[in-house]
């Protein structure tokens, strides 16, 4: 007589759930694992193709260093060293006399008050100096006053002069007050 005796277990519900959702799992794994090659082989193309880029700046970099080197060879000949000297005088001196009109046209309209109004602003060589001619209109004499009195606290001006003045007559009393003035202007702020 042959006793047969299964050692197997009855599957549980938990057992029939997870090999329910085998195949999708696998499937779902699969997919995810493909789109990470999918992303890591965009991802490496990409960097080849920067990484080329980057080779080909260094290249150029690299062929500008040379060409910058054979010209400063060129430069250093006897028959050029004249002329550089001369390049580098000249430059030197056009360092020291810039002005920047923006700097200027802002420290001029710091000092106004709200009741006047900038007309002209003009740059003017006198013996070597800068003179600034500053033209303004204003509602009242105040306002004028105002603005000479904190030119003259400027540090940026000094020597200032009256050109011209239009004040208001005293039946007038709406019409504007119009003056023109010079000053020196201190570019290094003394």
């Amino acid at each position: 007589m042959r006793v047969s005796l299964n050692l197997a277990l009855a599957p549980s519900r938990r057992d029939r759930y997870a090999l329910a959702w085998a195949l999708p799992a696998t499937v779902l794994g699969l997919a995810v694992l493909g789109l990470l090659a999918l992303t890591t082989w965009r991802q490496f193309r990409d960097y080849r193709g920067v990484h080329a880029l980057l080779v080909a700046q260094h290249a150029r970099e690299e062929s500008l260093r040379d060409k910058e080197a054979s010209l400063r060879k060129e430069l250093e000949q006897p028959k050029y060293r004249v002329t550089l000297n001369e390049v580098q005088f000249l430059n030197s001196l056009i360092d020291e006399k810039q002005v920047s009109l923006t700097q200027l046209a802002t420290q001029i309209t710091r000092m106004l008050p709200d009741n006047v109004r900038l007309n002209g602003l003009a740059l003017q060589d006198r013996q070597g100096t800068l003179a600034v001619r500053i033209v303004l209109s204003a509602k009242d004499e105040k306002g004028i006053e105002a603005f000479l009195s904190n030119l003259e606290s400027s540090p940026h001006f000094k020597d200032i002069e009256l050109t011209n003045q239009g004040f208001a007559e005293a039946g007038l009393g709406s019409a504007p007050v119009n003056v023109a003035c010079t000053a020196q202007y201190l570019t290094g702020g003394e």
